[in-house]
């Protein structure tokens, strides 16, 4: 399928047929943060999404394994909303804007698909509640990272992107310098962030 926008590098592309679907996002971001099934689950209930351990245990499997079920985004939402509150602890109760990752990321996808706004073909191919920009967003307030450590974990992960690049991940979809991370930019940061636990 051939790129929604010009780009030097690769990962910026639109969802092709090897994006990753939920239990994918699961199952590396589990490996790399070394989540077990019943500490998963608490995050989940952290995040406001009780789910059974046998869903807990399924949203982790392919979809080739008998025990898989499908990942819903309200379950991979709560899972990065409670790594937020566990590590970083809960926001100001009279911060503006406060609200589920889930919420923002409605408003926000509503916000891209909104007609009239030049330049943003890219964007309105990415209407669920997850992204790849969500995700690396969600994971780098968890992780208290700096954009370099980002950038780091990236290179570390394989990946030969600008820090730049990395930088337009984080800023608002309607900015002229924003950018969507593709499937490869979220694999590298995971691989790398992975092969860090592992030190």
């Amino acid at each position: 399928m051939t790129a929604l926008i010009p780009s030097i590098h690769p990962y910026i592309s639109c969802i092709g047929a090897d994006s990753l679907d939920n239990n994918e996002f699961n199952r590396r971001i589990r490996y790399a943060l070394r989540l077990d099934d019943a500490e998963t689950q608490r995050l989940m209930k952290l995040g406001e999404h009780d789910a059974s351990g046998e869903e807990v245990a399924g949203y982790r499997c392919k979809d080739d394994d008998a025990a898989y079920i499908a990942c819903p985004d309200a379950a991979l939402l709560a899972l990065l909303d409670g790594l937020i509150l566990d590590r970083r602890g809960p926001p100001p109760a009279n911060a503006a804007g406060a609200g589920s990752s889930a919420a923002k990321a409605s408003q926000e996808n509503a916000s891209q698909a909104e007609p009239g706004a030049a330049g943003k073909k890219s964007d309105a191919a990415d209407t669920s509640a997850v992204n790849n920009n969500l995700v690396l967003k969600q994971l780098r307030i968890a992780l208290s990272l700096r954009s370099d450590e980002i950038y780091e974990l990236i290179s570390t992960g394989g990946g030969k992107i600008g820090k730049t690049e990395v930088g337009a991940f984080f800023r608002s979809p309607q900015a002229r310098n924003y950018r969507r991370c593709g499937d490869q930019g979220v694999r590298w940061f995971l691989k790398g962030l992975a092969a860090r636990r592992e030190l």
